[in-house]
């Protein structure tokens, strides 16, 4: 074992280097105790030796630097005291000293303390290596587990489909700032605008998890799907024989399952007009009945609609109501429709081609130029979906490296159907007939407008520059009796 000798006798230290040494020990003498502090901190003694008494530094001075610091703290000190003087002795134990030998120090007694120096080294050093390795599993484990977590998260970002929102388009890059905007803010009720297939749940849940995921629920609803009779039930539950057919036992409803999460009212245009002043109280109130309840339910969710019709339009029919129109109205984005974004088509098709072929082991990897050309010709009305979903038709039905407009075969014919169709002529002043009796001029203008406003999917702005009128001139024409 290595030993480290401290005292200013020369005698003294001699002697003790001396006995240590026949014990076969590694030994270092030094009678500077500053010196030998120095030392402690550069190589490392498992046991140090030192005078009680010394200039400028004594032993307990040595020995509280020693066990405070943290390099040295582990070595073990023997302190060497003169006879009677126990007191010295009990403080140096008292400050973390292993043991004291009083001189003149007894051969016997120094080599059966070093052993049990030596023993106590070894036990040091065996729960050192035994806290290393346990560590060295702790932080494996913690590897593993965080690793799991993440492909946990990435699965879940898969189904929520999260992970499928490209957006390359300046129109879909503030859309996507927006929702994190709305993700640190979960008061605010969102309605998010846009055609069928545009990606509005995918917009909705992308608020719900943020950049780095929640462990709240996402509740969604579609509105269109339940039957007007269930709907109360559907979203606020029931109690115990509420109504004929309910369960034994009652039930939660979307309102309670969501907890401190996401309610995500899909197709909210079809919700039926009696629930509509309902939902509205239970947002202002953020309180709740079951159906046949009488206890009063907290509703802590935030909310997010969407609809794939224009809502304000809707209003002004009677068709929905304007109080809860403006309580939703508060966070408001309008997804364009994929013709109008055109930079996100390219870039979608190849992530959709890339999921897919892996999905369905296929060869794939990227879009030809002529595929591309094809699919920026192309409308989409079906939007995202309908071209995620011609991805995975020809991934299922072909396959080899790189997609061509061959794997795209019903999309061509489609093309080519539609081509033969008889077109319509363009619009002309000159070439438009008049008819014979008379001409119902407002009637005329009142279904140009709605032809209009159908054309540009409820976008009132882009009805309005259609039309070249203002949008407060729309507003007039819309809000006039047909």
């Amino acid at each position: 074992m290595r030993i480290l000798i401290v005292d200013d006798n020369a005698n003294s230290l001699q002697g003790l280097n001396v006995v240590l040494e026949d014990l076969g020990h590694e030994t270092t003498a030094m009678q500077d105790p500053v010196k030998a502090w120095k030392l402690s901190q550069q190589t490392h003694y498992p046991l140090i030796i030192t005078d009680i008494r010394m200039p400028v530094l004594n032993g307990l001075e040595l020995l509280g630097r020693i066990k405070g610091s943290q390099y040295s703290s582990d070595c073990d000190v023997v302190i060497v005291t003169g006879h009677g003087d126990m007191e010295t002795a009990i403080e140096a134990l008292r400050k973390g000293a292993y043991d004291y030998l009083n001189k003149p120090i007894n051969a016997r007694e120094l080599a059966a303390v070093v052993e049990r120096c030596a023993e106590h080294q070894a036990l040091i050093m065996e729960n050192k290596q035994f806290r290393d390795r346990f560590a060295a599993k702790v932080d494996e484990a913690a590897r593993d587990v965080k690793q799991d977590l993440e492909q946990v998260r990435e699965r879940l970002r898969e189904v929520a489909g999260i992970g499928s929102v490209i957006a390359q388009s300046p129109a879909m890059t503030a859309l996507l700032q927006e929702t994190k905007m709305y993700h640190n803010d979960p008061d605010v009720p969102v309605l998010i605008e846009g055609e069928t297939g545009t990606g509005k749940e995918i917009l909705a849940r992308l608020v719900h998890f943020g950049d780095g995921g929640t462990d709240s629920p996402f509740v969604a609803i579609n509105c269109s799907a339940i039957p007007e009779r269930l709907f109360e039930s559907e979203l606020m539950g029931h109690e115990p024989g509420a109504y004929t057919g309910s369960t034994r036992r009652g039930a939660p409803g979307k309102l309670e399952i969501a907890a401190s999460g996401t309610l995500f009212l899909d197709e909210i245009a079809e919700m039926p007009l009696d629930m509509q002043p309902k939902l509205l109280r239970v947002l202002e109130d953020k309180t709740f009945y079951r159906v046949g309840g009488v206890k009063k339910r907290r509703f802590l969710a935030r909310v997010i609609c969407a609809a794939n019709r224009d809502l304000e339009t809707l209003v002004d029919k009677g068709l929905f109501r304007r109080d809860l129109f403006h309580r939703l109205n508060v966070g408001r984005m309008f997804i364009p429709p994929l013709r109008e974004r055109t930079e996100d088509i390219a870039p979608l098709a190849e992530h959709f081609l890339v999921r897919e072929a892996q999905k369905k082991k296929k060869g794939f990897t990227s879009l030809s130029q002529a595929a591309i050309d094809l699919f920026l010709s192309l409308p989409w009305p079906g939007n995202v979906r309908e071209l995620e979903n011609a991805i995975e038709r020809a991934v299922l039905t072909c396959d080899g490296q790189t997609l061509h407009p061959a794997h795209m075969g019903f999309l061509l014919a489609k093309t080519s159907s539609a081509q033969e169709l008889p077109q319509p002529p363009p619009f002309s002043l000159e070439t438009m007939q008049l008819p014979e009796s008379s001409l119902p001029l407002e009637s005329l203008t009142q279904a140009i407008v709605r032809r209009a406003l159908n054309k540009f999917g409820g976008n009132k702005t882009k009805t309005a520059k259609y039309l070249g009128i203002s949008r407060y001139a729309l507003h007039r024409r819309l809000e006039k009796k047909e």
